[in-house]
């Protein structure tokens, strides 16, 4: 019985050999040809949080929608916030009317100047208490800092949520980073701003691009023997996606 089981190990084992044989090939010729492969990811990856506890009032995008820099996402409760800045806004109106009599009075001597300066230094308390109060209402909005695409929505309005809770999840998809891990002797055939020959095997039909060489790791790892490259390319046509993998013909030593 044992030898019956090994010998059908034994066939299996064989089988996925000359099964992966043509893979195996296949992979080194492209390797011959200066192919590596490495993965996609998105140039910026942001994950949106709220700076203060409060309750969300408003969410303005889904997960795929596209969004853009200064684009308000969220809302957060701020009523009291905003009778705030409109009670301000009316005791400055006071405050500027009551600075332009002092100041007409002045300059007709019925009045000293240390009422004007009073009167002036009110308004401009006034003006400054507003800014604050305005700033806390848009500490409130939650805006996008990108160009991009929401990945992750991970409350709903009418949720309270934490201060640093993450709330959206936003990535730039129109510019991509390609990392590879190269070997050592490829060092010395690479520069910042080089362009490289690129491509997807995922995506059918084919599709090439050029990339540019952003970053180049100064370090080799000692264990593998590989440094780190990143390539940077426009994806403005949204034809390849991050996690895909992707190749690159990197000039051979």
């Amino acid at each position: 019985m044992q030898v019956e089981i090994n010998f059908m190990r034994f066939f299996s084992l064989l089988w996925l050999g000359l099964s992966c044989a043509p893979c195996l090939l296949a992979q080194q010729k492209l390797e011959e040809d200066g192919w590596r492969e490495g993965v996609a990811k998105p140039l910026r990856m942001v994950t949106l949080s709220a700076s203060l506890r409060e309750v969300i009032t408003q969410i303005t995008v889904e997960e795929g929608d596209r969004v853009k820099v200064g684009q308000v996402l969220v809302n957060l409760e701020a009523a009291k916030e905003k009778v705030a800045v409109e009670r301000l806004g009316l005791m400055l109106e006071k405050a500027i009317f009551d600075y332009n009599a002092a100041k007409r009075l002045y300059e007709q001597n019925v009045s000293s100047k240390d009422e004007a300066l009073a009167k002036e230094l009110e308004m401009k308390r006034l003006k400054a208490e507003i800014k604050i109060a305005e700033a806390e209402v848009k500490e409130r909005e939650v805006c996008s800092p990108l160009d991009g695409v929401v990945v992750h929505r991970f409350h709903e309005p009418g949720e309270a949520v934490n201060e640093a809770e993450p709330m959206l999840e936003l990535i730039d998809v129109d510019r991509l980073l390609l990392l590879f891990n190269l070997e050592t002797p490829l060092l010395t055939r690479l520069k910042l701003g080089q362009e490289i020959e690129v491509s997807f095997p995922e995506i059918s039909p084919p599709v090439q691009r050029r990339a540019t060489i952003q970053f180049i790791d100064p370090q080799v790892d000692a264990r593998s023997g590989l440094f780190r490259v990143r390539l940077l390319l426009d994806n403005q046509d949204g034809a390849a996606r991050p996690g895909m993998k992707a190749r690159a013909k990197f000039p051979m030593p």
